[in-house]
C-alpha cells in the first residue's frame, strides 16, 4: 500500500473551497467599498457645487441692492 502513489482527488478540499469563498467575499467587499467611496465623493462634489451656486446667487442679489 505505501508503495503506491496516490492520485490527487478530483474534488477540491472543503478548506480550499472555504478559502476561495472567503477571498471572493473579501474582493466583493473591496469593490463595494470602492464603489461607495466614489459615489460619496460624487455626492459631496454635487452638494458643494449647489452650495457655491446658491452663494453666488446671494452675492449677486447683494451686489444689485448696493448698486441701486
Amino acid at each position: 500500500f505505501s508503495a503506491l502513489l496516490r492520485d490527487k482527488p478530483l474534488r477540491s478540499s472543503w478548506q480550499k473551497k472555504m478559502e476561495a469563498k472567503r477571498e471572493k467575499d473579501l474582493l466583493k467587499q473591496y469593490h463595494q467599498q470602492l464603489k461607495d467611496n466614489k459615489a460619496k465623493e460624487k455626492e459631496d462634489k454635487r452638494k458643494r457645487r449647489q452650495e457655491n451656486l446658491k452663494r453666488r446667487e446671494e452675492n449677486e442679489k447683494r451686489a444689485e441692492i448696493v448698486q441701486v
